[in-house]
């Protein structure tokens, strides 16, 4: 009888050990919970270059642009070579360089000074949006839909209907204010900051 109970009580033991969580790792719930809710992007890669979006924005914008001056300038300008250029067309090509450089380093500072914002609802919807700090403005708004998957530790975000996968991430660091996301396809670093849950 005694052999008895005492199988009975280490058999409830091991039951009550299996159903926690493996050491180390947080209940699905509790991982989803932490991802539900508002974020702001701190950093993100912008056509290749890390920046980082509470920094200076023009210094980082002339990176960005240096690291893209020449591809540009073949895919917008049609340049591959110098040296086949007369003293006229290279003339042409400095002034049009002067331009797009004037115009695309304009617009890459303001996308990065410009906060962005990614919240997850329960329903497995997402919202993407730029929004101007100094006037409220939004731009840019983004709907998608996203399966998490705590155990794998990674986000599938797709475009409405969800049918066309737009990106997959895995999940870096998720805790209740910080999160660090790496997408693959790009092999890109995107680290946000948990805001107030308000909107828009």
């Amino acid at each position: 009888m005694n052999k008895i109970i005492f199988l009975t009580c280490c058999t409830g033991v091991l039951a009550a050990l299996f159903a926690l969580p493996a050491a180390g790792q947080p209940a699905a719930d509790t991982l989803t919970r932490k991802l539900l809710g508002r974020w702001e992007m701190l950093s993100y890669s912008e056509q290749g270059v890390q920046v980082n979006k509470k920094a200076p924005a023009l210094p980082q914008a002339l990176m960005v642009y240096e690291h893209v001056r020449w591809q540009r300038a073949r895919q917008w300008y049609g340049f591959y070579d110098a040296d086949d250029f007369s003293r006229r067309e290279n003339r042409a090509f400095e002034h049009w360089l002067e331009r797009d450089s004037a115009i695309e380093v304009r617009r890459v500072a303001e996308a990065i000074a410009m906060p962005y914002f990614v919240t997850f609802f329960p329903d497995s919807t997402l919202s993407l949006y730029n929004k101007d700090a100094a006037t409220g403005q939004v731009y840019f708004p983004e709907a998608r839909q996203y399966v998490f998957s705590p155990e794998h530790r990674s986000i599938r975000i797709f475009m409405p209907g969800g049918f066309a996968l737009q990106w997959h991430a895995q999940v870096l660091l998720l805790t209740a204010d910080r999160m660090t996301l790496f997408l693959p396809e790009d092999a890109e670093v995107v680290e946000l900051v948990k805001t107030n849950y308000a909107f828009p």
